[in-house]
């Protein structure tokens, strides 16, 4: 019974080793992203209006599925939500640490100033290039500054005779300088 017992144990922890080495040689395909700045704001700093949440789903060797959430709410304030898909496609490199990524997002946005009696609607095209440190087989820090060209539609309801209402198209550089940290599953 004893040598029964003690097979039985063997072959357990056999499988189980054999099955994280399964495990282990597979490729990682899911990416969650935070912004450093949520974390550690006194080392970090970027603008309130950058996207909290991140998600990266790996479709092929080279492409990735992109998604970003955005929130914010300061009662009797403001109200901020949006959301961000897109797509990226990696670039040719010889480090094992260093990748480099190249894609598009689109961004829309919807922000409600209470104060101020103000919808904003917006719609971003993002174009950008990520740069991405592998620190280790799950965890990860990127930057992704870009180019954005941005359509912004603003509802004035505050009722007064005077109708704020306005459309504005910018342009311009986005993310420089802020910090994502990436965790790999």
């Amino acid at each position: 019974m004893n040598n029964r017992l003690s097979s039985f144990i063997l072959f357990i922890f056999g499988f189980l080793s054999f099955g994280s080495q399964l495990y282990a040689q597979e490729e990682l395909k899911n990416q969650i992203s935070l912004n450093a700045d949520d974390l550690i704001p006194a080392v970090f700093s970027s603008n309130s209006n950058d996207f909290n949440l991140g998600y990266r789903r790996m479709k092929s060797e080279r492409k990735h599925l992109r998604f970003g959430l955005k929130y914010f709410y300061e009662e009797d304030n403001r109200l901020t939500v949006g959301i961000k898909p897109g797509i990226d496609f990696k670039l040719k490199s010889s480090s094992k640490r260093w990748r480099f990524y190249y894609g598009l997002d689109l961004a829309f946005n919807y922000s409600d100033s209470y104060q101020a009696e103000r919808k904003n609607y917006e719609s971003s095209l993002i174009g950008f290039f990520r740069i991405e440190l592998v620190l280790g087989k799950h965890f990860s820090i990127s930057t992704e500054p870009g180019l954005f060209f941005k359509l912004q539609n603003i509802k004035d309801y505050d009722g007064s005779p005077i109708d704020n209402s306005n459309e504005i198209f910018s342009s311009g550089i986005k993310n420089l300088g802020v910090i994502n940290l990436n965790f790999s599953f």
